[in-house]
């Protein structure tokens, strides 16, 4: 059987049985959700022949639009060695029809905000639909507003979960999820518009509470910009050390300031964010 090239895939006893188990666990998904899930059924050019469904959990897509997660799909063809492509001459196979589902809570995509799974089907050949399942099962039409929660939702699994082990399921597959400028503004155009539903997404379990400031969607932001500027710039940290002290996340702060005056043992900026710090836990002690 033709496989993905490079790409990690199961194939299911029965047809479709990882989007039925999907469907089913959706009222148990927690947090942000789990990885999103691409479904490929591939039908055979023989008569006779049955249909084969494979999957595999992905992280990082762009799941802004049903056009973009259709893409994801399509390019899905181009991964695949000439002798193995679903559309070569030489191919007994071609795929009949994909589902990307998303889930909300976690993500099949799920959107964490709405707590629904949102799903883009495509159909080859035929069209693109796309639509959102609630916990209840039943469909419902996504909105912009749905999208652009899937969207964050989707890129903050990819940035918080990157170097959790336990998050990484078997036939994972992890895609930069901002890999130019310009998905960067995108990020944080929407990051700025979803900025006050944040706390709508839990947080961090040493928080209690969620807030506006200390959310899954606020740690996120922090976490993209620390692991992309912290290592080059090391003054940087000290900006998200006073972040961090500002958020009542002290302990991320000390952590910070630890690793970047290992780097930069003189730095001022770090050094008067340091003492500011310690000036003021000796105040309150006084």
């Amino acid at each position: 059987m033709d496989t993905l090239k490079d790409v990690p895939e199961f194939f299911e006893t029965q047809l479709d049985e990882s989007l039925t188990a999907r469907t089913e666990s959706l009222a148990s998904f927690r947090e942000l959700g789990p990885p999103d899930l691409c479904h490929i059924t591939k039908a055979s050019a023989k008569p006779g022949v049955k249909e084969v469904g494979s999957y595999h959990y992905v992280s990082g897509v762009d799941a802004s639009s049903s056009a973009t997660l259709a893409a994801y799909l399509n390019s899905l063809t181009y991964a695949l060695e000439e002798t193995h492509a679903w559309f070569s001459k030489s191919s007994a196979w071609r795929i009949r029809s994909g589902v990307y589902w998303y889930a909300q809570n976690p993500v099949y995509c799920f959107n964490a905000f709405a707590r629904v799974d949102v799903r883009v089907e495509v159909k080859i050949p035929g069209g693109v639909e796309s639509y959102v399942v609630d916990l209840r099962g039943e469909r419902h039409e996504a909105t912009p507003e749905i999208w652009q929660e899937t969207y964050i939702s989707a890129l903050l699994r990819s940035i918080l979960y990157s170097d959790d082990a336990n998050y990484r399921l078997a036939g994972f597959r992890k895609i930069d999820p901002i890999p130019n400028i310009e998905a960067e503004a995108h990020f944080l155009e929407a990051a700025e518009n979803l900025f006050f539903k944040g706390w709508q997404l839990g947080s961090d379990p040493e928080i209690q509470v969620a807030t506006v400031v200390s959310n899954h969607l606020t740690a996120g932001i922090m976490k993209y910009f620390s692991e992309n500027f912290r290592f080059e710039h090391p003054e940087v940290a000290s900006l998200l050390a006073q972040s961090y002290i500002g958020m009542d996340e002290e302990i991320k702060a000390v952590n910070i300031l630890y690793d970047a005056l290992k780097q930069s043992p003189m730095s001022y900026a770090l050094l008067h964010v340091q003492i500011d710090f310690l000036l003021s836990k000796a105040s309150n002690i006084g």
